[in-house]
């Protein structure tokens, strides 16, 4: 229900970053575990590596980095019983007054097979896989992802091997304060 109330509101009005200064360490750690507890109620368990430092701030859209983990880990959780979902997150510099924030999910889930993966990032699709999962949701989820991460001058990345494992990486340039 939530993306598709998103998609309608982004349908009227065009998708915008609402940027305020916050400290990235803290606030990844607290998403992540969140959705730590959320994994374990599946079974799964989440690895998290984060080597981001406590003195980090940016100023950026801290709900849209909030939603992006909260669906690609979902996603992730969906798609794995009695599994293994990693989350490894880093910093590098980008050009001037901002920083490169580098998120690797990776699942030991169903997988996606090759057909599906073409059409990821297409409103609705719904892969071969998905009628075997309950609350599937709408399908608009890593469309919704894609659009975000293109919000922040990022790019998203899925690969997949069926019933081995699916890695989705992604990156997101944000400001650093003062800019």
């Amino acid at each position: 229900a939530n993306q598709i109330l998103d998609l309608s509101k982004n349908e009227n009005k065009k998708l915008e970053l609402n940027k305020t200064t916050f400290n990235l360490k803290y606030e990844l750690d607290e998403v992540l575990k969140s959705l730590s507890s959320f994994v374990e109620n599946n079974e799964n368990k989440l690895l998290i590596t984060n080597s981001i430092t406590e003195d980090v701030l940016v100023h950026s859209d801290v709900v849209k980095i909030h939603q992006l983990f909260y669906n690609i880990v979902g996603n992730a959780n969906k798609f794995t019983k009695k599994g293994q979902i990693s989350v490894n997150v880093s910093l590098e510099k980008a050009v001037k007054n901002t920083q490169r924030l580098l998120v690797e999910v990776k699942d030991n889930g169903a997988g996606i097979n090759e057909e599906d993966l073409k059409h990821i990032f297409d409103s609705y699709h719904q892969g071969a896989i998905s009628a075997e999962v309950k609350n599937l949701g709408a399908g608009l989820g890593l469309n919704l992802c894609k659009e975000i991460i293109e919000l922040f001058k990022g790019k998203i990345k899925v690969r997949s091997k069926q019933n081995v494992e699916t890695v989705i990486t992604f990156d997101l340039i944000l400001d650093t304060p003062g800019k």
